[in-house]
Order: C-alpha cells, then structure tokens, then sequence
C-alpha cells in the first residue's frame, strides 16, 4: 500500500488496486448512550453563562452537558438535556431549579443549534432561532457554584443525575460546534484540545468523498461533520484540485489544511549541535504552526509556532524540552522577520526588534536528530507530534523566506510536497521583471536580479547590440550594488587564482564599509576548505586564505569605505600572504601548517557572490556597493572585467 499523510490527523493511502482509503482521528464526536467527555470547571460563570452548540441526535433522550456544585446533582447546577425530543435547560442557584423547555421538537436525525443563556436567577433557551423560551430559578440567589467537570454528552455518573437534568440516558449522536461564553471550546483530546478526558467517543465526519471526485492526485477529506475538502498537491488549485498555476510565493490558510514539507538541505549530522532559522512570514491569524520536525524514535523535536500572537521556539535533545516565548505578541496581518538558533541544549528567540529570549532545555542530552522533513506551515498528522511541541493548527499567511544555516529552504521547488498552497499576493506572481531577471520579494515590494548585460528596475535596459563585446571605458568599469556579482571559468584566468602562488591587483571604490571585493573557492567555507578571498570589513581591507591547514588573514585597517578610488595588492606565496592598500605599508601574515597549495575547482568570483553569508561563513553579508576600474593577475595578465566574464547579476556602468 502506498500512502500520503494527509492534515489534521488524517492519513491518505492507495490500496494494490489503487483505491484510495481514508483513515481519520477524532475531531468532532459521536456519542453512543454510554459515552462523555470531561473538560474543566465552567471558570468565571457564577453570574452569567452562554453556550452555544451544534448538534444531531439519534434518539429522543440523552444529557448534552452537565456541570454543577457536584458530580452528583445535588446543589448548584446546570445542565442541558433531550427529554422526549424536547430540549430541557435546567439551572439551580442553590434554593430551588429553573426549568426550561424547547417549543419545538427536536427531529433526530437533522441538524440543530441551541443558545442557553443564564444572568443570575433569570434565563433562556433559542432552537434553531426560532426565538427564546424565558424562564427564572426559585429563589434569590444569583451565583452558581462550579466545582464538577464540565461532562459533555453524558457522564460516569448518569443515573445519579437523572433527577436533575431529566433523563438518565446519554446523549447519543454528534456534536460539530461548541462555545463558551462566545470562546469556542475545541473538543479534541489536551494538548491538541480541551478534553481532559472521556470515554467511548468516535468520529462523526460523513462520507462525503464520494460525491465529487479530486483531480490531478488530490485527495477527499471530510472536513466538517457533513462537508469535504479536496487536498490539492502543490501546483494544483480549485475545490477539485482542477486548476493548474506555478507556485512562486506560497501562502497558507488553516479552513484548507494547507502545509508543506521539504528534506533538509544537508544530511542530520550538520544540524545535531547547531541550527539557525531566519523566517520571514505575514500571518493572517494569532495561531498556527510555522515549522516542525522531530526524530520518530526519540523525543528530539523542534518547533516554531504561533499562540495567541507570541512567537514559540520549543525543542527536545532527548531529555527534556526548552521552551522560548517571545516578549510581546506580534501585529497580525504585519510583516515579521524570526530568528531562532539553538547551540547545543541552549537556544535563543529574537522576533523583530524585541529583545532577544534564551532558554535551555531540560537533562543533560545536546543534540537534536530529526528524522522527517522539515515540515513549513503546517504538520500531515497532528495527532502524532510530539506533544510538548505543542503543534496544533495550521498557519495562515504568507511564508517568503526560510533560511537554515544560511541555506536557502526553497519553498516552491525540488523535493518539496504538501497541500492546498496557493500564492500570495504579491507583484512577484506576475513575474515582472523583463529579459531573464529574477524577482526577489522584499516584503510587500520587490527587487529585479538582472542578468548580465541589462539593467534598470525591471531589467529592461539593454546596454547596447554588442556590450558583452566591447572594451570601452565604461564597460570595464563596472558598478556593483551589494547584491551583484561577475563569475570567470576560463583555465588562464582561473589557475593563476590557484596553485602554490597568486598574485591579484585591483582598483575599486566603496560607499560602504563591508563587502566582499573576490571570492574562490569549492563551497561553504569549512575549516579545512581551501579558499580565497579579499574584501572589506568594517572599512578595513582584509586578505584570507586556507591551503588546507588553516586559515590566513591579513588586514589593512583603515576607512576605505569612503568612496573614493583605491588600490589593492595582495599577493600569495605558498603558505605567506602580503596586502598592500595604496601608499599604506605592506601588512604580510601566514597560514598555519605545511600546506603551500592551493586547490580550488570552482570559478572566481568578482564584486559578489551567490549565497554570501553561507559560503563566506557570514564573513560577508553583502558584495560590492561601489565599482572596480582595473583587475589585474599575475603582474601582466589584464582582464577585461566585462568581456571576460562567463556570468554575472546586476551590473550596471559606473557613475548610472
């Protein structure tokens, strides 16, 4: 059998012939004469009370709720209750009952609402809105005592309740909604729900999934005790799953059990000490679940969600669970940037510009392993998180940027799957960037990533027939804007960047005091990796290199940041490294151990780099914000920065 799990503790699955079947938790419950549950104590409704339920029945007697001074009808109480198919509310301050009683029938089988509403020794009960029946207590007293449970669909003691509520059976049909004093009461099993206890409950959905049959793989589920939902694979849209769309920027709605699951971008062993998460998101709703992902046979966890508007950082190494919360609850229907990081057992929570929560779990454990995907939005099955995670709804909004270890999670391709994500509205999904140019969301605007040869805001400035070919004075000047980058693959550029010596001369200009001037290296700079680098940082010029056996860095400090032109000169030799800046002396420093070459298969990087932060280990966050005139390699060989290279982004003349 081949099987999907679907949303809310459903699981989805195809028998050998292809048949779907449906396998579904409890989410609203079907009473059977003998059955209850148990929440807690009806809280501050001594004075005043309103209930609010929907309900069908399947036989003309049975008590829907019960709470009172005692388990046992004696004292305070109030109750509601089917008596010959007529509903009964019924309520005690302490000297004598109010009883009061539905005009209408009730038909078993239909569904119906009720309202009882009580204001000290005066109340009255709605059918269906067909208006309200009056009734008054005996007596003065205007309170009511709570200290029982409050029982829903009957109770452990119903035989000696039947005095009070009228009726010693149990109720026996469905329930889909109840609410408390204008809260409704979620009615799944703590932690998921408010259920505290009870017995002998199932599972009231209907067979819907037999009416209208989902396309393009989706599958039915029965959402609502008499309603289905079609949930739609990603791509895929419509209340059949009929429509097909490209999937840029995603967004969430918790009515459609929407969510999605991607693997992680390294193997487990990279995240066991140590993960970072930036998340930039747009909620809809105070609640939902942002990011989930646990080990099934441990109770390593970790989990980012929403709960009444605070952000919540929780994870598990083993031996007992963190919890972090933030400060102040965040604005809905705003835009938020998340960070959460965790060290070993310790962790730290920082949303916005609050101040940053840190938190340490519980024993002695350290490390996480987590064997599902990273699951983003949303869970398949609710009921089987680890319950300390405190995973219990989806999240409604928009999801625009997951960072993991500096790793883009890409949200809308490769191995990603999931359910009902539609696209948010943003000018992205209109792709509006010309000639190739990548869209990059920023919050509710935007920026175009411009290929090689336009520019412009949109990319639609082509810098002439033949730009990519010419050597003129403007061409060879480029202008960088911290997000742009020129790439060079060919041999005799690339092995005079490699080897047991390098020699760069550079001539550029800056209006800020970081970013990254040239880059090689085979990827994320790790501590045996061999790279090389010059940049700057802080306003100084910094030279860094590994031949294998550690890392080289040798500085200029200085203000060259400043926008004026500036030449640049570093040299290699085996393991010693020279920097010269202008007329500043020269600054030299070695790499440690014996290692004299250095061994680089990637291409070379000029004014920027793709994924900055995470191949320069965050020692650049951005590239170039200024121009280069001159580049120079090995004393004499010239590049022509424009001509030369093999690829580029956001590159634009000096001076525009």
């Amino acid at each position: 059998m081949t099987s999907i799990e679907g949303a809310h503790g459903v699981t989805a699955a195809w028998d050998e012939e292809g048949t779907p079947v449906l396998k579904v938790s409890i989410q609203f419950p079907r009473f059977h004469g003998s059955s209850y549950l148990t929440f807690e104590p009806l809280k501050k409704s001594s004075q005043v009370l309103r209930i609010s339920l929907e309900f069908k029945t399947d036989m003309e007697d049975g008590m829907l709720l019960y709470c009172g001074e005692n388990e046992h009808g004696r004292g305070d109480f109030t109750s509601l209750s089917l008596v010959h198919n007529r509903l009964h509310f019924r309520f005690d301050c302490g000297t004598g009952p109010a009883r009061i009683m539905s005009r209408a029938p009730v038909v078993p089988g239909q569904w119906h609402s009720v309202t009882i509403y009580r204001d000290g020794p005066s109340g009255w009960l709605e059918l269906d809105g067909s208006g309200r029946v009056l009734g008054r207590s005996q007596g003065n007293y205007t309170k009511i005592t709570f200290h029982s449970p409050l029982y829903v669909g009957g109770s452990p003691n119903a035989y000696g309740l039947a005095r009070a509520v009228g009726t010693s059976q149990g109720f026996q049909g469905c329930i889909q909604t109840l609410s408390i004093n204008a809260k409704t009461l979620d009615l799944r099993p703590w932690p998921r729900g408010l259920a505290l206890g009870g017995t002998n409950v199932g599972e009231c959905r209907e067979a819907r999934c037999g009416v209208d049959t989902c396309a393009n793989g989706g599958m039915c589920f029965s959402s609502q005790t008499s309603g289905s939902i079609c949930l739609c694979p990603l791509g895929f849209r419509g209340p059949l799953c009929q429509e097909y769309f490209l999937l840029s920027l995603p967004h969430f709605n918790e009515s459609l059990l929407s969510y999605f699951s991607a693997p992680w971008p390294q193997s487990s062993q990279h995240y066991l000490s140590f993960m970072e998460f930036e998340i930039t998101f747009f909620p809809t709703s105070p609640d939902g679940t942002l990011l989930y992902s646990e080990d099934t046979g441990s109770r390593d966890f970790l989990s980012v969600t929403l709960a009444d508007g605070s952000l919540e950082f929780r994870f598990d190494c083993g031996s007992g669970p963190a919890i972090l919360r933030s400060k102040e609850p965040i604005s809905i229907f705003g835009w938020h940037e998340l960070r959460v990081s965790r060290t070993a057992k310790s962790g730290i929570l920082q949303v916005d510009n609050q101040i940053p929560i840190e938190g340490i779990a519980e024993g002695a454990f350290t490390q996480i392993n987590c064997n599902t995907p990273l699951y983003v939005g949303g869970v398949p099955n609710y009921i089987s998180t680890k319950s300390s995670a405190c995973v219990l709804r989806p999240f409604s909004g928009s999801i625009q940027k997951i960072l993991l270890n500096d790793h883009v999670l890409h949200l809308t391709q490769g191995a990603a799957v999931g359910v009902n994500v539609e696209n948010a509205r943003h000018p992205c999904i209109d792709n509006p960037c010309a000639n190739g140019g990548t869209c990059r969301p920023r919050w509710d605007e935007y920026e175009c990533d411009c290929p090689l040869g336009y520019d412009g805001r949109h990319c639609q400035k082509e810098c002439g027939n033949h730009c990519l070919n010419m050597v003129t004075d403007a061409i060879e000047t480029p202008q960088f804007i911290g997000r742009s980058y020129l790439t060079y693959d060919k041999k005799d550029i690339l092995r005079r960047v490699s080897g047991s010596r390098t020699n760069v001369f550079m001539r550029f200009k800056s209006t800020a005091k970081d970013g990254l001037l040239l880059w090689r290296g085979d990827g994320p700079m790790r501590v045996n990796t061999d790279f090389l680098s010059l940049g700057l940082q802080d306003g100084a010029i910094v030279f860094s290199y590994n031949l294998g056996s550690g890392i080289a860095t040798v500085m200029v400090n200085g203000t060259f940041g400043d926008g004026r032109w500036h030449r640049v000169k570093a040299v290699r030799d085996g393991p010693s490294g020279k920097l010269t800046v202008d007329d500043y002396g020269a600054k030299t420093g070695r790499s440690p151990g014996k290692m004299r070459q250095l061994n680089i298969h990637g291409g070379l990087y000029v004014g920027g780099l793709k994924e900055i932060a995470l191949h320069t280990n965050k020692q650049y966050m951005q590239g170039l914000v200024g121009c280069i005139s001159h580049f120079i390699l090995s004393t004499d060989y010239h590049l022509s920065l424009v001509e030369d290279a093999t690829d580029g982004k956001n590159i634009n003349t000096c001076g525009n």
